[in-house]
């Protein structure tokens, strides 16, 4: 077997071991290229560049259950996973193929594999000339792949054809000296859930479920990345408000402001181990009307959410690339510190000059004067 192909495979039992191994996990569609769990960076996967990503995530809480005449405690657990595959195709251009492989759908049936599946297509690393900025723009598209939806504890579809744009903004700042690299990155975009006409599944009366008018969002984040050595810490601030409100049926119909704090931490040169945490900060509100299951006493969006996972570099293959990798990277560092020593010695220069011009002045102030 080519070395090409063991990594591939080898890449593939890694993503399979994550899924299977997900069965009480939650997990949402988080970003996989460059930038924040939720905050998408104005940079693109480098060119001819794969990866792989298993995401995990949970959580649990206890609820008030009413079904009928059956009323009581329950303990509550989200379970869901996903997989990534994430491809640059040139040098400003990345795909991203995002399937849910594992969804619970809290019902008596149990889980639903597979959900739906999720594809992107990003555009960016446009620097603004001479400014530490960059540009970029991301289109989404969720395809309905999965049996159910309007799912509660999860964001809102019909199972529809959905789509959206974002616009990408990256500010970086890094010292000549290489001492820091601060990178700021916002998105800003628009989600169209594609739903009007439909009636939503498990809800009774079946009027409640029915969507009028297409229901559209606006979504929003704001993160900061600091990158230290082998880890990358991060914290962000995200979350999504209805411009066209869902029916009262709707499982996941309220606004909802996210914050998250993140690591990473490159374990290989083709292994990448995150963790990060969500903590809700907007009010755990429930304005749902006759869905099933109904869990009172706890807003429809969890109040926390923890999430691990594991990336994989999968392309380039070869040791070779590597190497142009790190001769790319050791020429860039080389770069800026020569620009670092010759800002220094400028400085120097200047301040010499300036002290011989002073020297000079009261040299020619204590002459004698005739």
């Amino acid at each position: 077997m080519r070395e090409g192909q063991k990594i591939v495979y080898s890449a593939g039992i890694v993503l399979t071991l994550l899924v299977l191994i997900s069965s009480q996990v939650f997990a949402s569609v988080i970003n996989a290229g460059r930038g924040l769990p939720h905050t998408k960076s104005a940079y693109t996967t480098l060119h001819g560049h794969m990866t792989g990503m298993g995401n995990l995530r949970f959580w649990g809480g206890t609820g008030e259950y009413s079904n009928g005449n059956s009323e009581g405690e329950t303990r509550i657990w989200v379970a869901r996973a996903l997989g990534n595959v994430t491809y640059g195709f040139s040098e400003h251009g990345a795909v991203s193929l995002t399937p849910i492989l594992y969804q619970d759908a809290h019902k008596d049936e149990g889980e639903q594999i597979p959900w739906d599946t999720f594809l992107n297509c990003k555009m960016g690393s446009y620097k603004v000339e001479k400014q530490p900025y960059w540009l970029g723009f991301d289109v989404g598209m969720r395809f309905p792949t999965g049996k159910k939806h309007n799912v509660i504890f999860e964001e809102y579809t019909a199972g529809k054809f959905e789509f959206g744009l974002t616009g990408l903004l990256t500010y970086r700042y890094s010292s000549p000296q290489l001492k820091s690299d601060v990178r700021v990155h916002a998105n800003f975009g628009y989600w169209n859930h594609n739903d009007k006409g439909v009636y939503l599944s498990e809800v009774d009366p079946r009027e409640l479920g029915y969507v009028q008018h297409t229901s559209q969002s606006i979504r929003y984040a704001l993160g900061v990345e600091f990158p230290v050595q082998q880890f990358v810490y991060g914290m962000e601030l995200y979350g999504m408000t209805w411009l066209v409100r869902p029916p009262l049926g709707a499982a996941s119909r309220e606004n909802y402001f996210y914050m998250n704090v993140s690591g990473q931490f490159r374990a290989h040169q083709r292994i990448t181990l995150f963790a990060n945490a969500d903590l809700r900060l907007s009010p755990g509100k429930d304005t749902t009307v006759g869905f099933e299951p109904d869990f009172t006493g706890i807003g429809n969006y969890p109040g926390w959410r923890i999430n691990i996972g594991l990336q994989y570099l999968i392309l380039p293959s070869s040791d070779y690339g590597f190497a142009r990798m790190s001769i790319e990277r050791q020429q860039h560092q080389k770069t800026r510190q020569l620009y670092s020593q010759l800002k220094e010695e400028l400085e120097k220069r200047k301040q010499t000059d300036a002290e011989l011009e002073r020297l000079k002045r009261e040299r020619e102030e204590n002459q004698p004067r005739n």
